[in-house]
């Protein structure tokens, strides 16, 4: 790959992050936006004598030279990872996020390539934290000496670390013995956490408030909502106004909040009818209006979910969860009466098609949204704005479905007159033909 570096201790030369030195702000001298405090968090984690970063080594802990850059990384990943999570208790989640992004920007002008690597340890950081959260008790519990013992959150993650990174060389082995550095990491993570916090806190209670127009930059979404997408659609793209060309971080962070508070609402309303569902004693003689309705209600939801976008897989996973256990109950009621149960596959199985062809990609869903983040006028230019199989899956959807013909037609017209017009001021268009092609219905 011509060289290019690939693990944490060849990317974030942490002699390099330790070239400076200069004191630690006072007080007054705390930054009130998100910006400079991001470019002081930094610095904070450059300087070679400014803690927490430069205390991550918890006293009398030794490492094993093969684990001690894993130990590094694991600590001061966590220290970032923990900054986030005190300025997102302050900020809110979608802003931490934005603030995150902007900070792995800022590390790749302090040194190229680094920026993703130390996105991915916060990541890490994160997952292995919310592994946490959701694993019961009594499975970070042993008894000792007859009494139960829970394993703190720092060993929890210092094992989890030292598993998944791939750094580390104990990654992807089970029922290893670590030799001790389990116990000796997860000490430096619970001696970090003691002196970040009294650091951290002021730094972002010093934050007068977050404003995304503090950020110059901002990177998109890995896997962008609705209201995210169109935002990229538009972007410095000539199929669009020159006007609507214009994208602020402050259009990013209202996108981004819309998108989180949409699929927010999906999940209440989930959890709504998980508790209708689960509070049922016993079905009346007249069950049918009651599970049918429970049926159209979660169908709504995921196509909801589907309009929205974003990260919501694990969403998608809970709507059809909740919803094969209410159509078990159906097929349990009807008493394995085998003509209603054929109808009722036949049912299913027609929905779920005709459901693929109208929801193929995230531009037909997008459309079919009532808040649709597309309007009327951008609708052609959106759909010239996806990749070619992008084009292809739509195209393939709409010709499935005999009253979309219509619109089928009227898109391949206006496409061509907005690509000519386009064409007249020499913008550059990639993949322009071949996307023109495939919407006239020639895919060779």
């Amino acid at each position: 790959m011509n060289g290019l570096k690939s693990t944490v201790e060849e990317i974030v030369d942490w002699k390099f992050w330790n070239k400076t030195s200069s004191p630690a702000p006072g007080a007054s001298e705390r930054p009130t936006d998100t910006y400079e405090a991001l470019r002081h968090l930094l610095g904070m984690l450059m300087q070679a004598d400014t803690p927490p970063f430069s205390n991550w080594h918890a006293p009398d802990m030794v490492f094993a030279p093969n684990v001690e850059n894993v130990a590094q990384s694991a600590t001061k990943g966590y220290l970032l990872a923990l900054w986030f999570w005190v300025f997102a208790e302050k900020h809110g989640v979608v802003a931490a996020r934005m603030a995150r992004d902007t900070f792995c920007l800022l590390a790749d002008e302090a040194q190229p390539a680094t920026g993703d690597v130390l996105d991915n340890l916060i990541e890490l950081e994160n997952r292995l934290i919310q592994s946490f959260d959701a694993t019961p008790i009594e499975q970070r519990s042993f008894v000792q000496s007859g009494q139960m013992v829970t394993l703190p959150m720092e060993f929890f993650l210092a094992t989890g670390f030292l598993l998944q990174s791939p750094d580390s060389p104990y990654h992807g082995r089970s029922g290893v013995d670590f030799e001790g550095n389990d116990i000796k990491l997860a000490g430096c993570l619970r001696s970090a956490t003691e002196e970040a916090l009294p650091l951290f806190k002021p730094m972002v209670q010093a934050i007068q408030g977050f404003d995304a127009r503090t950020l110059p930059r901002w990177k998109w979404s890995a896997a962008q909502g609705a209201m995210e997408r169109h935002l990229q659609r538009r972007y410095n793209n000539p199929l669009f106004p020159l006007h609507r060309q214009v994208v602020t971080s402050s259009d990013v962070y209202a996108a981004r909040v819309a998108d989180y508070e949409a699929l927010a609402n999906i999940r209440n309303e989930l959890a709504e009818l998980a508790r209708e569902f689960y509070g049922l004693t016993e079905l009346a003689a007249d069950w049918h209006p009651l599970l049918n309705g429970l049926r159209e209600r979660l169908d709504k939801l995921e196509d909801h979910r589907l309009m929205a976008g974003g990260e919501n897989e694990s969403l998608g996973g809970a709507i059809a969860e909740l919803r094969g256990k209410v159509m078990d109950v159906w097929r349990s009621a009807l008493h394995n009466n085998a003509r209603h149960l054929a109808a009722l596959e036949k049912a299913e199985t027609v929905q779920r098609e005709r459901h693929a062809a109208l929801f193929a990609t995230d531009w037909m869903r997008q459309l079919r949204s009532h808040a649709s983040p597309i309007p009327p006028q951008e609708v052609v230019a959106a759909l010239l704005s996806d990749s070619p199989t992008e084009i292809e899956r739509a195209v393939a959807a709409l010709q499935t479905e005999p009253q979309l013909h219509s619109t089928l037609e009227n898109c391949r017209s206006y496409a061509h007159r907005l690509v000519a017009e386009v064409r007249t001021g020499s913008h550059a268009l990639p993949d322009i033909d071949e996307k023109l092609r495939i919407l006239d219905g020639d895919y060779s």
